[in-house]
């Protein structure tokens, strides 16, 4: 896999998620299936008290630096023959910091990715220590008993720091364990910790993160799969192009790293290399806490690449969703009221951080009103007047953004389907559902499989037109 060694930075019109790469390897030959789903009667969740709410499994990556020239989009891929190794940016961490890796076995091997001619890879006590020192790197193994500490010096480039053959145990970074091999990357101003790992050596950790332990098995294979398709897309999206796929976190998909979840590691296990495809193509299979009911289009509000213009990803099957979904759950409805004043501030910073001379200089709104609607009724764009009389434009998810980048969750908005009232000096939100609402409601697929929907027929809701592939084996 090429992975260069600095950053290639992505541009402001391409959100997270947004494009993807050919994959050279032949579609296999046997035939899937396409899925069908039969419709279920959903039965009300019985929240637990107090019920904890998931994180929106997307967001922009607002982490990402952006560059002056575009990143042209790719087409999707086609099914990889073999398992993929996806490259997961688990820490960014500034220059001057100490990395210090360890390991259970006590030995670690460390590798520079330039080595000069009588360079040989280090076998060191564990823990180790990294720093920076001038263009390169200066490591120390631990004291052992009748061994001392030793510093060695490393030229500049990537250093992999992995288990010893001998010992498959994940090694050890800030008290987690994080299976594969690890890449400590230098960028111009920070640190990249990137691990290198197996993709279904991966999925357990982000299946652990992103569902409720006591949800359902069918919930848990059908975001395996999810997951997956979803991973496999952005692998072949950044090739070549970045030296890491994801981010252990809400822009990409949360990763936790190694895992003893059981369902998550069934799931991952009894569904290995199966893979969401629409016509020949993996799907990008976004997917979030819960739709409300209301699903959203792909494209437009996560990305603005073309080739995701498909129709498992946008409003699919609406009238499915709208009988019954995630309506009847605990995340069905939200309520919020932030003071108009902070309102005004976040936009005026988001509009400053994004280009937006018309938002960065925003007088006080006097309301806020949907003045477009995609084919389910979900909000995609807002008009906020202001008191001289103004008017100004935004994309729902853009204006979620902005709300929510301030990461106060006493005053933030839940998903863009929300109606705005002013009052009193706040903006009154009433709202439904978590999250961006493509693909997967992740609520909804435990509403299903509580009913008795298999992970096939969940599948077949949240991604219409998709079939599932056994890519690799």
């Amino acid at each position: 896999m090429l992975r260069p060694c600095t950053l290639l930075a992505t541009a402001s019109s391409f959100i997270f998620l947004s494009s993807c790469a050919n994959d050279p390897s032949p579609v296999r030959s046997s035939q899937p299936a396409r899925l069908t789903a039969s419709p279920a009667q959903l039965a009300v969740e019985t929240p637990q008290s107090p019920t904890p709410i998931p994180s929106p499994a997307k967001t922009l990556a607002a982490d990402l630096p952006i560059t002056p020239k575009p990143i042209p989009p790719k087409p999707l891929p086609i099914p990889p023959t073999t398992e993929p190794e996806v490259a997961i940016r688990i820490e960014t961490l500034a220059l001057n910091q100490v990395v210090i890796i360890n390991h259970a076995a006590g030995r670690l091997q460390i590798a520079p990715e330039h080595p000069s001619a009588n360079e040989q890879n280090w076998t060191a006590n564990a823990p180790i220590e990294i720093r920076v020192q001038g263009d390169g790197w200066r490591v120390t193994s631990a004291h052992k008993a009748g061994t001392p500490s030793i510093t060695r010096e490393f030229p500049a480039g990537e250093l992999t720091i992995e288990s010893l053959k001998s010992d498959s145990r994940p090694i050890q970074w800030n008290q987690k364990e994080w299976p594969g091999k690890l890449r400590v990357v230098r960028t111009p101003n920070n640190l990249d910790l990137v691990m290198d790992v197996k993709m279904d050596s991966y999925l357990p950790g982000v299946i652990a993160k992103e569902l409720y332990p006591s949800w359902c098995d069918a919930a848990y294979h059908a975001q395996a799969i999810a997951a997956r398709s979803f991973a496999v897309v952005e692998e072949a999206r950044w090739e070549g192009r970045r030296h890491y796929d994801m981010v252990a976190g809400q822009q990409s998909q949360a990763w936790i790293g190694a895992t003893e979840n059981r369902k998550a590691l069934s799931a991952v296990r009894d569904t290995r290399g199966q893979v969401l495809v629409h016509d020949g193509l993996v799907v990008p299979a976004y997917y979030s806490s819960a739709c409300g009911g209301r699903p959203a289009n792909a494209l437009g509000v996560l990305t603005d690449n073309p080739f995701h213009n498909i129709d498992c990803v946008s409003t699919g099957n609406v009238s499915a969703r709208r009988t019954s979904c995630c309506e009847t759950t605990s995340v069905a409805t939200w309520k919020a009221s932030i003071a108009l004043t902070k309102v005004q501030t976040r936009l005026q910073a988001w509009g400053s951080a994004n280009g937006r001379a018309d938002l960065a200089s925003l007088q006080l709104p006097t309301s806020i009103e949907v003045v477009d609607k995609n084919a389910a009724g979900r909000p995609e764009q807002f008009r906020i007047q202001t008191r001289k009389g103004g008017s100004v434009l935004i994309e729902s998810e853009d204006f979620r953004r902005a709300i929510n980048a301030a990461g106060d969750s006493k005053s933030s908005m839940r998903s863009c389907d929300c109606f705005i009232r002013i009052a009193g000096g706040n903006a009154e939100f009433s709202g439904r559902g978590f999250g961006h609402g493509v693909g997967l409601c992740q609520h909804g697929a435990q509403e299903m499989g509580r009913k008795g929907s298999t992970y096939q027929e969940i599948l077949a809701r949240y991604y219409p037109q998709s079939m599932i592939v056994q890519a690799w084996k």
